[in-house]
């Protein structure tokens, strides 16, 4: 990705967990767009998911720093993700 032409990020209005690999390695999810009624389909390795959560905390822990800094009183969205497999 270029940082001369960021590209726009898909709003998506639809995210389900479908079915977990019999190996337990990939969970399939499905995902919906705001500007289409198709739904797709994605076979995601587990790792990602893991990969996910870290970020998630990463971004929450900036959050509650810039809420402290800012002086703000709305509390973050709790982000204690666990994934488990079937």
């Amino acid at each position: 990705m270029s940082e001369e032409n960021p590209v726009a990020p898909v709003s998506v209005v639809a995210l389900r967990a479908e079915s977990c690999s019999a190996d337990g390695a990939f969970i399939i999810v499905s995902l919906r767009t705001k500007y289409s009624s198709a739904e797709r389909k994605y076979s995601i390795p587990i790792e990602c998911f893991h990969d996910l959560t870290l970020d998630l905390r990463r971004l929450n822990a900036s959050n509650k720093d810039t809420d402290r800094a800012d002086n703000k009183t709305e509390a973050s969205l709790p982000l204690d993700l666990t994934v488990a497999a079937e």
